[in-house]
């Protein structure tokens, strides 16, 4: 289920998404995030913790510089 709301930019710049945009994007205070900007719209996405990450080998392997390339691909985007 997609959620949606507004929320507010702080006088440093800070983004605060609503409670249920961060709970349905599994968002926790001290995640690390990924921020990209394109056409006048920001797109966040988690980066999982080690035992998130850890956690989801048994769906997904691929070798250290496959990660390496597809982390280059995200942040050059």
């Amino acid at each position: 289920m997609a959620a949606k709301g507004s929320g507010r930019v702080g006088q440093k710049g800070e983004l605060f998404p609503p409670k249920g945009v961060r709970e349905e994007a599994g968002l926790k205070p001290g995640d690390q995030v990924i921020y990209k900007a394109e056409h006048g719209r920001i797109t966040v996405v988690k980066i999982p913790g080690l035992k998130e990450a850890y956690s989801r080998r048994k769906t997904t392997k691929i070798s250290f510089q496959e990660f390496e390339k597809m982390t280059a691909e995200v942040l050059s985007e």
